[in-house]
């Protein structure tokens, strides 16, 4: 009893596995969501089947693949090289010479740009305080230059605050009356994702609510520029008879 049992086990699981089908079961192609491809960023996007008898076999029918992308048994793989929207058919073929397709498509983007997060604090300041910046969404980035800028009656850069949170950081600043320049390099590598890359405290001349705003320009391997506009915080005018509400605005370039 119990050696029949294991053979049952067996066929249940590569049932579940979608490698032996059940009598009747159809060779089909399950949804299979392509993800936005990035220009130059590794790809990979296995195909769901479902039904049939394996092992599959998979060809591309109509249309065409991004550039630099390749259908490679069941995985569509590879590195976009060229931007642009991809429609392409996908076959496939069963152990019993069942087929199926199914047509999908593929929408190829330059990378999203990075973006600077300042963490400026939302309340009337009152003692002096640090802001912790990050970056966000990095990918391969190698450098970036910002130009923080604040108001000069209302807050005082503390002298020597100015210095980066990671060790692989190379740090260079010059401040001109509320202007702040920072210049950033990665040592030996690149970041990718979200970071801190430096800090700095300010004091408050008079209790007040801060709003600071920063142009940056991001540098990525491959000599890829992206340049943003931020700004963040609550303008002390609105202390004044208005209701003072967050205020994070991106601005186009």
């Amino acid at each position: 009893m119990r050696m029949r049992l294991i053979p049952l086990v067996l066929l249940a699981l590569l049932i579940a596995c979608g490698e032996v089908s059940t009598p009747g079961t159809p060779l089909e192609l399950r949804a299979t969501r392509f993800d936005t491809a990035y220009l130059s960023e590794p790809y990979s996007v296995t195909i769901q089947v479902a039904g049939g008898l394996s092992p599959y076999r998979y060809a591309l029918k109509d249309g065409e693949l991004p550039p630099g992308l390749s259908l490679q048994g069941g995985t569509v793989r590879g590195i976009p090289t060229q931007v642009g929207s991809y429609t392409f058919t996908i076959e496939i073929f069963d152990a019993n010479l069942s087929r199926t397709f199914r047509e999908f498509t593929i929408q190829v983007t330059e990378p999203p740009p990075a973006a600077l997060v300042l963490n400026v604090p939302l309340t009337e300041m009152r003692q002096p305080f640090t802001l912790r910046v990050r970056v966000a969404q990095a990918r391969q980035l190698q450098a970036l230059r910002t130009l923080l800028s604040f108001d000069p009656n209302r807050f005082s850069l503390i002298p020597d605050s100015i210095r980066p949170i990671r060790h692989d950081l190379a740090l260079f600043w010059q401040l001109e009356g509320g202007n702040l320049h920072v210049d950033i390099a990665v040592l030996g590598g690149s970041l990718n994702g979200e970071h801190g890359v430096f800090e700095l405290s300010f004091e408050p001349l008079a209790p007040s609510t801060m709003e600071l705003t920063a142009r940056t320009e991001f540098l990525s391997q491959g000599g890829r520029h992206a340049f943003s506009q931020l700004r963040e915080g609550i303008p002390a005018a609105r202390l004044v008879g208005e209701p003072t509400e967050p205020e994070q605005e991106r601005i186009q370039p």
